[in-house]
Protein backbone atom coordinates (compact mmCIF):
# COMPACT_ATOMS: atom_id res chain seq x y z
CA UNK A 1 0.00 0.00 0.00
CA UNK A 2 1.29 3.45 -0.96
CA UNK A 3 0.13 6.33 1.21
CA UNK A 4 -0.40 8.59 -1.83
CA UNK A 5 -2.70 6.01 -3.42
CA UNK A 6 -4.80 5.71 -0.26
CA UNK A 7 -5.02 9.49 0.08
CA UNK A 8 -6.11 9.84 -3.54
CA UNK A 9 -8.91 7.34 -2.84
CA UNK A 10 -10.03 9.44 0.15
CA UNK A 11 -9.93 12.70 -1.80
CA UNK A 12 -12.27 11.31 -4.46
CA UNK A 13 -15.11 11.52 -1.93
CA UNK A 14 -14.59 15.22 -1.20
CA UNK A 15 -17.38 16.35 -3.53
CA UNK A 16 -19.94 14.52 -1.40
CA UNK A 17 -19.10 16.37 1.82
CA UNK A 18 -21.67 18.82 3.25
CA UNK A 19 -21.44 22.55 2.58
CA UNK A 20 -20.26 23.20 6.13
CA UNK A 21 -16.90 21.62 5.27
CA UNK A 22 -14.89 24.59 4.03
CA UNK A 23 -11.54 22.79 3.64
CA UNK A 24 -11.90 19.08 2.74
CA UNK A 25 -9.23 16.36 2.99
CA UNK A 26 -6.13 17.24 0.97
CA UNK A 27 -4.55 20.00 3.05
CA UNK A 28 -2.56 20.06 6.28
CA UNK A 29 -5.80 20.84 8.13
CA UNK A 30 -9.47 20.43 7.40
CA UNK A 31 -12.03 23.08 8.31
CA UNK A 32 -15.71 23.30 9.17
CA UNK A 33 -18.07 26.19 9.82
CA UNK A 34 -18.79 26.49 13.54
CA UNK A 35 -21.06 29.25 14.85
CA UNK A 36 -20.50 31.16 11.63
CA UNK A 37 -16.70 30.99 11.86
CA UNK A 38 -14.09 28.73 10.30
CA UNK A 39 -12.64 26.12 12.69
CA UNK A 40 -9.56 24.27 11.45
CA UNK A 41 -8.72 20.77 12.70
CA UNK A 42 -5.74 18.45 12.37
CA UNK A 43 -4.89 15.09 13.92
CA UNK A 44 -1.61 13.18 14.05
CA UNK A 45 -0.04 10.25 15.86
CA UNK A 46 3.26 9.52 17.52
CA UNK A 47 3.78 5.76 17.52
CA UNK A 48 6.68 4.00 19.21
CA UNK A 49 8.73 2.25 16.55
CA UNK A 50 7.49 4.58 13.80
CA UNK A 51 7.89 8.21 14.88
CA UNK A 52 9.98 7.68 18.01
CA UNK A 53 12.15 5.02 19.61
CA UNK A 54 10.80 4.97 23.13
CA UNK A 55 13.62 2.79 24.46
CA UNK A 56 16.22 5.41 23.52
CA UNK A 57 14.27 8.67 23.79
CA UNK A 58 13.59 10.77 26.89
CA UNK A 59 9.88 10.54 27.60
CA UNK A 60 9.66 14.34 27.84
CA UNK A 61 10.73 14.62 24.20
CA UNK A 62 8.15 12.05 23.14
CA UNK A 63 5.42 14.13 24.76
CA UNK A 64 6.75 17.32 23.20
CA UNK A 65 6.76 15.83 19.71
CA UNK A 66 3.19 14.59 20.08
CA UNK A 67 2.15 18.26 20.28
CA UNK A 68 4.62 20.00 17.96
CA UNK A 69 4.05 17.52 15.16
CA UNK A 70 0.47 18.75 14.94
CA UNK A 71 1.43 22.40 15.34
CA UNK A 72 3.58 22.17 12.23
CA UNK A 73 0.37 21.40 10.31
CA UNK A 74 -1.20 24.50 11.87
CA UNK A 75 1.78 26.55 10.68
CA UNK A 76 1.33 25.23 7.14
CA UNK A 77 -2.15 26.82 7.08
CA UNK A 78 -0.91 30.06 8.70
CA UNK A 79 -3.50 29.47 11.42
CA UNK A 80 -3.50 30.16 15.15
CA UNK A 81 -3.87 27.16 17.50
CA UNK A 82 -6.55 27.41 20.18
CA UNK A 83 -6.64 24.01 21.89
CA UNK A 84 -5.90 20.29 21.72
CA UNK A 85 -7.22 16.93 22.88
CA UNK A 86 -5.19 13.73 23.15
CA UNK A 87 -5.78 9.98 23.26
CA UNK A 88 -3.10 7.64 24.57
CA UNK A 89 -2.71 3.88 24.31
CA UNK A 90 -0.14 3.14 27.02
CA UNK A 91 1.69 -0.19 27.14
CA UNK A 92 0.75 -2.25 30.18
CA UNK A 93 3.43 -1.75 32.80
CA UNK A 94 4.23 1.75 31.50
CA UNK A 95 4.18 3.05 35.07
CA UNK A 96 2.32 5.90 36.74
CA UNK A 97 5.33 8.15 37.25
CA UNK A 98 6.42 7.76 33.64
CA UNK A 99 2.89 8.49 32.44
CA UNK A 100 2.77 11.65 34.54
CA UNK A 101 6.05 12.88 33.05
CA UNK A 102 4.71 12.18 29.55
CA UNK A 103 1.47 14.10 30.04
CA UNK A 104 3.20 16.95 31.87
CA UNK A 105 5.47 17.38 28.85
CA UNK A 106 2.50 17.37 26.50
CA UNK A 107 0.61 19.89 28.61
CA UNK A 108 3.55 22.29 29.08
CA UNK A 109 4.43 22.16 25.38
CA UNK A 110 0.85 22.83 24.34
CA UNK A 111 0.58 25.77 26.73
CA UNK A 112 3.88 27.24 25.54
CA UNK A 113 2.52 27.45 22.01
CA UNK A 114 -0.84 28.86 23.08
CA UNK A 115 -2.66 25.57 22.50
CA UNK A 116 -3.90 24.28 25.89
CA UNK A 117 -4.56 20.57 26.24
CA UNK A 118 -8.23 20.46 27.22
CA UNK A 119 -9.16 16.77 27.30
CA UNK A 120 -8.68 13.30 25.93
CA UNK A 121 -8.72 9.57 26.68
CA UNK A 122 -6.32 7.02 28.17
CA UNK A 123 -6.26 3.25 27.74
CA UNK A 124 -3.78 0.44 28.33
CA UNK A 125 -2.94 -2.43 25.99
CA UNK A 126 -0.32 -5.07 25.17
CA UNK A 127 1.26 -3.14 22.30
CA UNK A 128 3.63 -0.18 21.96
CA UNK A 129 2.84 3.39 22.93
CA UNK A 130 0.57 5.38 20.61
CA UNK A 131 -0.29 9.03 21.21
CA UNK A 132 -2.97 10.66 19.07
CA UNK A 133 -3.38 14.43 19.28
CA UNK A 134 -6.07 16.59 17.67
CA UNK A 135 -5.46 20.34 17.45
CA UNK A 136 -8.07 23.00 16.79
CA UNK A 137 -7.11 26.34 15.24
CA UNK A 138 -8.66 29.54 13.93
CA UNK A 139 -7.73 31.84 11.04
CA UNK A 140 -7.54 34.81 13.46
CA UNK A 141 -7.77 37.38 10.70
CA UNK A 142 -5.57 35.57 8.15
CA UNK A 143 -7.12 33.39 5.47
CA UNK A 144 -5.71 29.83 5.57
CA UNK A 145 -3.03 29.11 2.99
CA UNK A 146 -3.94 25.99 1.00
CA UNK A 147 -1.79 23.54 -0.91
CA UNK A 148 -3.82 24.14 -4.05
CA UNK A 149 -2.89 27.77 -4.77
CA UNK A 150 0.60 27.48 -6.29
CA UNK A 151 0.81 29.29 -9.64
CA UNK A 152 3.05 28.91 -12.65
CA UNK A 153 5.90 31.39 -12.26
CA UNK A 154 5.95 31.20 -8.46
CA UNK A 155 9.27 30.66 -6.74
CA UNK A 156 9.50 27.61 -4.46
CA UNK A 157 10.91 28.33 -0.99
CA UNK A 158 11.74 26.31 2.10
CA UNK A 159 12.33 27.44 5.66
CA UNK A 160 15.27 26.32 7.78
CA UNK A 161 17.59 23.50 6.74
CA UNK A 162 16.66 20.04 5.52
CA UNK A 163 17.70 16.45 6.14
CA UNK A 164 19.25 14.35 8.88
CA UNK A 165 16.30 14.69 11.23
CA UNK A 166 17.26 11.54 13.17
CA UNK A 167 20.92 12.48 13.67
CA UNK A 168 22.09 13.62 17.12
CA UNK A 169 24.15 16.82 16.98
CA UNK A 170 26.86 18.08 19.29
CA UNK A 171 25.98 21.73 18.58
CA UNK A 172 23.64 22.33 20.24
CA UNK A 173 24.46 19.34 22.45
CA UNK A 174 22.05 16.45 22.07
CA UNK A 175 19.84 18.21 19.52
CA UNK A 176 17.79 15.78 17.40
CA UNK A 177 15.69 17.70 14.92
CA UNK A 178 12.63 15.45 14.72
CA UNK A 179 12.25 15.73 18.51
CA UNK A 180 13.47 19.28 19.16
CA UNK A 181 12.20 21.31 16.18
CA UNK A 182 10.17 24.50 16.57
CA UNK A 183 6.95 24.67 14.52
CA UNK A 184 7.02 27.74 12.23
CA UNK A 185 3.77 29.24 13.54
CA UNK A 186 4.84 32.88 13.81
CA UNK A 187 6.84 32.84 10.58
CA UNK A 188 3.88 31.50 8.61
CA UNK A 189 1.50 34.13 9.96
CA UNK A 190 4.03 36.89 9.31
CA UNK A 191 4.28 35.88 5.65
CA UNK A 192 0.60 35.12 5.11
CA UNK A 193 -0.62 38.23 6.87
CA UNK A 194 1.22 40.54 4.46
CA UNK A 195 -0.22 40.72 0.90
CA UNK A 196 3.27 41.39 -0.44
CA UNK A 197 4.66 38.11 0.93
CA UNK A 198 1.59 35.87 1.23
CA UNK A 199 2.31 32.39 -0.19
CA UNK A 200 0.02 31.10 -2.93
CA UNK A 201 0.45 27.51 -1.70
CA UNK A 202 2.14 26.02 1.37
CA UNK A 203 2.76 22.62 2.96
CA UNK A 204 4.44 21.19 6.03
CA UNK A 205 7.52 19.06 5.31
CA UNK A 206 6.89 15.88 7.30
CA UNK A 207 7.53 13.18 4.69
CA UNK A 208 10.46 14.88 2.96
CA UNK A 209 10.64 17.55 0.28
CA UNK A 210 10.36 15.00 -2.54
CA UNK A 211 6.99 13.73 -1.29
CA UNK A 212 5.51 16.92 0.12
CA UNK A 213 6.37 19.23 -2.79
CA UNK A 214 4.82 16.59 -5.04
CA UNK A 215 1.62 16.81 -2.97
CA UNK A 216 1.57 20.59 -3.29
CA UNK A 217 2.00 20.30 -7.06
CA UNK A 218 -0.75 17.68 -7.35
CA UNK A 219 -3.20 19.88 -5.44
CA UNK A 220 -2.23 22.92 -7.55
CA UNK A 221 -2.30 21.14 -10.91
CA UNK A 222 1.27 22.20 -11.69
CA UNK A 223 4.83 20.93 -11.55
CA UNK A 224 8.04 22.12 -9.91
CA UNK A 225 11.65 22.36 -11.00
CA UNK A 226 14.20 22.59 -8.17
CA UNK A 227 17.99 22.69 -8.00
CA UNK A 228 20.05 20.46 -5.71
CA UNK A 229 22.75 23.14 -5.44
CA UNK A 230 20.24 25.56 -3.87
CA UNK A 231 18.93 23.24 -1.16
CA UNK A 232 19.63 24.40 2.42
CA UNK A 233 21.26 21.19 3.62
CA UNK A 234 21.53 20.78 7.38
CA UNK A 235 24.71 19.85 9.22
CA UNK A 236 22.89 16.70 10.31
CA UNK A 237 22.27 15.76 6.66
CA UNK A 238 26.00 16.11 6.05
CA UNK A 239 26.69 13.68 8.89
CA UNK A 240 24.02 11.31 7.62
CA UNK A 241 25.65 11.43 4.19
CA UNK A 242 28.98 10.33 5.64
CA UNK A 243 27.30 7.45 7.45
CA UNK A 244 25.18 6.28 4.52
CA UNK A 245 27.40 7.02 1.54
CA UNK A 246 24.50 8.78 -0.18
CA UNK A 247 24.87 12.41 -1.30
CA UNK A 248 23.71 15.00 1.21
CA UNK A 249 21.01 16.27 -1.19
CA UNK A 250 19.41 12.82 -1.06
CA UNK A 251 18.99 13.15 2.69
CA UNK A 252 17.72 16.72 2.32
CA UNK A 253 14.82 15.70 0.06
CA UNK A 254 14.00 12.30 1.49
CA UNK A 255 14.75 11.79 5.18
CA UNK A 256 11.46 13.34 6.29
CA UNK A 257 10.52 14.70 9.72
CA UNK A 258 11.95 18.14 8.84
CA UNK A 259 8.81 19.96 10.03
CA UNK A 260 9.82 22.98 7.99
CA UNK A 261 7.58 24.78 5.50
CA UNK A 262 7.68 24.60 1.72
CA UNK A 263 5.74 27.29 -0.10
CA UNK A 264 5.22 28.88 -3.50
CA UNK A 265 5.06 32.66 -3.75
CA UNK A 266 5.49 35.49 -6.22
CA UNK A 267 6.23 38.37 -3.84
CA UNK A 268 9.36 39.82 -2.32
CA UNK A 269 10.14 37.10 0.19
CA UNK A 270 12.73 38.06 2.84
CA UNK A 271 15.83 35.93 3.33
CA UNK A 272 14.83 35.32 6.93
CA UNK A 273 12.01 35.93 9.36
CA UNK A 274 12.63 35.96 13.12
CA UNK A 275 16.07 34.45 12.57
CA UNK A 276 14.77 31.56 10.44
CA UNK A 277 16.33 31.40 6.98
CA UNK A 278 14.08 31.21 3.93
CA UNK A 279 15.70 29.80 0.79
CA UNK A 280 14.49 29.85 -2.84
CA UNK A 281 15.10 26.40 -4.33
CA UNK A 282 13.21 26.40 -7.65
CA UNK A 283 10.04 27.40 -9.42
CA UNK A 284 6.52 26.27 -10.29
CA UNK A 285 6.14 25.43 -13.98
CA UNK A 286 3.49 24.05 -16.27
CA UNK A 287 3.26 20.32 -16.83
CA UNK A 288 5.26 19.38 -19.89
CA UNK A 289 7.47 22.51 -19.72
CA UNK A 290 10.86 21.40 -20.98
CA UNK A 291 12.45 19.06 -18.47
CA UNK A 292 9.17 18.84 -16.52
CA UNK A 293 7.93 16.07 -18.78
CA UNK A 294 9.62 13.65 -16.38
CA UNK A 295 7.29 14.15 -13.43
CA UNK A 296 5.61 16.43 -10.91
CA UNK A 297 8.92 17.49 -9.35
CA UNK A 298 12.21 17.43 -11.23
CA UNK A 299 15.56 18.28 -9.65
CA UNK A 300 18.73 19.38 -11.40
CA UNK A 301 21.65 17.49 -9.86
CA UNK A 302 25.17 18.91 -9.32
CA UNK A 303 26.37 17.21 -12.53
CA UNK A 304 23.64 18.95 -14.53
CA UNK A 305 21.46 15.89 -15.06
CA UNK A 306 17.76 15.85 -14.24
CA UNK A 307 16.05 13.58 -11.74
CA UNK A 308 12.37 12.82 -11.23
CA UNK A 309 12.18 12.77 -7.43
CA UNK A 310 8.97 10.71 -7.27
CA UNK A 311 9.38 7.97 -4.70
CA UNK A 312 12.41 9.54 -3.01
CA UNK A 313 10.52 10.87 0.01
CA UNK A 314 9.63 9.01 3.18
CA UNK A 315 6.74 6.63 2.56
CA UNK A 316 4.38 4.79 4.90
CA UNK A 317 4.39 1.10 4.04
CA UNK A 318 2.23 -1.83 4.93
Amino acid sequence: MRELDLLSHIYRSNAGLPAGVTIPPGDDMGAVTLAGANMLVTVDQVADGVHVDLANTPIEKVGRKAITRNLSDVAAMAAKPVGAVAAACLPKGFGEERAQVLFDAMRSTAEYFGCPLIGGDISAWDQRLILTVTVFAEPAGIDPVLRSGAQVGDVVYVTGALGGSLVTLQDPPGYIHHLDFTPRLDLARTLAGNPATRPHGMIDLSDGLASDLTRLCEQSGACARIDASRLPISAAAGLASIQSGHPAWRHAIGDGEDYELCFAAHGEIPGEVDGVEITPIGEIVQRGSGDQSQGKVTMRLPDGSLLDVAGLGWEHSG
